[in-house]
C-alpha cells in the first residue's frame, strides 16, 4: 500500500466532509478537498492558500501539478470576481502559466489582482495576473482573461464563502449509505486512486488522464466525475490544462522539463471523457514546442494548449577538472 493508515483515513474523511460540504450551494468537491482558504478577498488583491497533506501532495511532499493548476485558476478568477455580484457565473477564456522550475513543496500561496472589466466588448473581458508560492519560493506565475457570462439554463450560481456565500463546512457529515449516485462515483474515484497511487501520489491516478504515445505524439483520455468538476457542471479549468500537459510531456520525453504554457478555452468540458491529442510543433536539441487539442463528445474543441518543454541545465564541471 502506497499510503499509511492514518494517511488512508485522512484521505478517505476528507472525501467524505467535500462530498457534505459539496451539497451547499457555492464552492465546489474540489474546493472543500483540497480546503483551500481565501486570506485575501478584494479589489485590490486577493489571496488563497492551500496546505499540503497526503491528499494533494505526494510522500516527498511535493504538491501535485493538478492541484497548483487548479489553484493557479481559482485564485485569478478571484481576482476578477471582486467586480462582480458574488452569484454571478464566470469563465475563463485564456490561462497562460510559467513554470520557474522550484519545487511546489509546502503551503501553496497563489496572489492575484485584477484590472476590471473592460466596455470595449460586447461581453466585456477582465484580465488577472498573479503568481504561486511555496514558502517564499516563486513556483507559478500565471495571467489570463476572464468574462461574467449567463449560468446555463437551469443553474443558480451561488458564491463561495469569501464572497459571503454558505460555507459547506457547517454542513452536517454525510454516511456512506446517504451517498447520491455521483457522489458514491466520486467516492470510488479516490477509493481506486488509493490503490493505485505510487510514491503517495493520490491526485496522480485521480487526475491524470490515461495517456498513450503515438506516431505522431500521444492521446489521453480523462475520465469526467464530480472530483474535478466545478459548480455549473463542467471540468474545471485547472483540471483541463492539467490533463492537456500530461498528454503533452508524453509527446517529448527527450524534453523533460515543462516551462510554461498558454491555453485557450474554447467550450465547457462535457460527458463523461475528455480526450486529448497532442503534436509536435518543433522539437530541438533544447527546447520542444507542442500543441494539444481536448475535446468532448461529438469531438467538439474543448480547450487549446501550446506548451513549452526544455532539456535540463547540464550541471558545471568543477574547477580543475
Amino acid at each position: 500500500m502506497s499510503f499509511s493508515l492514518q494517511d488512508t483515513e485522512f484521505i478517505r474523511t476528507q472525501t467524505l466532509r467535500a462530498l457534505s460540504s459539496n451539497r451547499a450551494p457555492g464552492l465546489h468537491f474540489a474546493g472543500y478537498f483540497f480546503n483551500i482558504t481565501a486570506q485575501r478577498f478584494e479589489i485590490d488583491g486577493v489571496e488563497f492558500t492551500i496546505d499540503p497533506g497526503p491528499h494533494c501532495a505526494d510522500a516527498n511532499g511535493i504538491v501535485n501539478r493538478a492541484a497548483l493548476l487548479y489553484l493557479a485558476d481559482i485564485a485569478l478568477a478571484g481576482a476578477i470576481r471582486v467586480f462582480v455580484d458574488p452569484n454571478s457565473r464566470t469563465a475563463t477564456l485564456m490561462l497562460r502559466v510559467e513554470f520557474t522550475g522550484e519545487p511546489a513543496r509546502g503551503r501553496l500561496t497563489a496572489s492575484g489582482r485584477g484590472n476590471g472589466f473592460s466596455p470595449v466588448t460586447a461581453l466585456p473581458e477582465c484580465v488577472a495576473a498573479g503568481r504561486i508560492t511555496c514558502e517564499g519560493r516563486e513556483v507559478v506565475r500565471m495571467s489570463g482573461t476572464w468574462v461574467a457570462p449567463p449560468a446555463p439554463q437551469g443553474v443558480v450560481v451561488r458564491g463561495a464563502r469569501w464572497e459571503g456565500g454558505e460555507n459547506g463546512n457547517d454542513w452536517p457529515l454525510l454516511k456512506k449509505n446517504e451517498l447520491e449516485a455521483k457522489e458514491k462515483a466520486a467516492m470510488r474515484s479516490v477509493e481506486k486512486a488509493l490503490r493505485e497511487a505510487q510514491n503517495g501520489d493520490l491526485l496522480g491516478p485521480l487526475c491524470n488522464p490515461r495517456v498513450k504515445r503515438t506516431a505522431q505524439g500521444a492521446t489521453g483520455r480523462l475520465a469526467v466525475g464530480m472530483h474535478i468538476g466545478n459548480r455549473v457542471g463542467h471540468v474545471q479549468g485547472g483540471f483541463l490544462l492539467h490533463a492537456a500537459l500530461a498528454t503533452a510531456e508524453a509527446t517529448v520525453p527527450n524534453h523533460p522539463l515543462l516551462t510554461g504554457a498558454s491555453a485557450w478555452y474554447i467550450s465547457p468540458g462535457l460527458g463523461k471523457v475528455i480526450n486529448a491529442r497532442s503534436t509536435i510543433l518543433q522539437s530541438g536539441r533544447n527546447v520542444a514546442v507542442v500543441r494539444t487539442e481536448l475535446f468532448s463528445a461529438g469531438r467538439k474543441l474543448v480547450l487549446e494548449v501550446v506548451s513549452n518543454h526544455a532539456v535540463g541545465a547540464r550541471p558545471a564541471h568543477p574547477v580543475g577538472t
